[in-house]
């Protein structure tokens, strides 16, 4: 216990608080509101991330700055708001902000108690296996839960632990490009608007990568999933 307490307890309160108040607004947007309120919401913190976060990774006048930003951070948010406003689609959301904030909690919670193999310590120093192991279990629970909420029952335990797993992969290359992009930018967080969290950006990393491969696969997905 004294050990969780002095790798948890300095940024974990704060951390907690800030997840939970930006948790429930988002999911309650999500679940409860007209699809074009969840759109809103993106369409919100995709302009916070341009006004306020992007210009900490590439300053406007270059030309880095045009030519990534309707790529990435633009273009997965858009393909984001698409399925949203797609009722067959839309479902295919519900996972992947489940496997999203379970891997992502997982990984912060294993990896601040157990953390001691690195994985890539040149790009993100604080990224280690136990980490990545520790968020991919969370999102194995996350994921049996949500098929079991929606009543898929044709997904067998093969899917379930290979298609995490690919979603795992991606939510970590997404995280490991915007802490490249930080580290080349010399700066610790993309931004400071969610105390204990950073920015939107350090929150919608893995969410933004792993879009495209929702987005790609949305049709096969659809008859697996829903």
């Amino acid at each position: 216990m004294n050990g969780f307490h002095i790798k948890l307890s300095k940024n974990f309160v704060l951390r907690l608080i800030t997840g939970i108040a930006f948790g429930v607004i988002f999911w309650s947007v999500y679940i409860f509101l007209p699809p074009f309120c969840f759109t809103l919401l993106l369409s919100a913190i995709l302009a916070i991330v341009l006004i306020f976060e992007w210009k900490n990774f590439y300053h406007p006048r270059t030309i880095w700055y045009w030519l990534y930003l309707p790529v990435y951070p633009m273009l997965p948010f858009l393909l984001i708001m698409y399925l949203n406003h797609i009722p067959v689609y839309r479902d295919l959301l519900f996972y992947l902000f489940i496997l999203a904030f379970a891997h992502d909690t997982g990984s912060y919670i294993v990896g601040s108690l157990w953390g001691k193999h690195k994985i890539c310590p040149f790009i993100s120093p604080k990224k280690t296996w136990e980490g990545f192991f520790g968020g991919y279990f969370f999102a194995l629970i996350g994921m049996r839960l949500a098929l079991w909420e929606e009543g898929c029952e044709g997904c067998g335990l093969p899917f379930i632990f290979f298609f995490t797993l690919a979603c795992c992969i991606l939510l970590f290359f997404g995280d490991i490009l915007e802490s490249k992009l930080k580290r080349r930018a010399g700066i610790k967080d993309s931004g400071t608007l969610l105390p204990g969290h950073g920015g939107f950006l350090d929150r919608f990393d893995g969410i933004l990568f792993t879009a495209f491969f929702f987005y790609l696969l949305r049709n096969w997905l659809i008859t697996v999933l829903l």
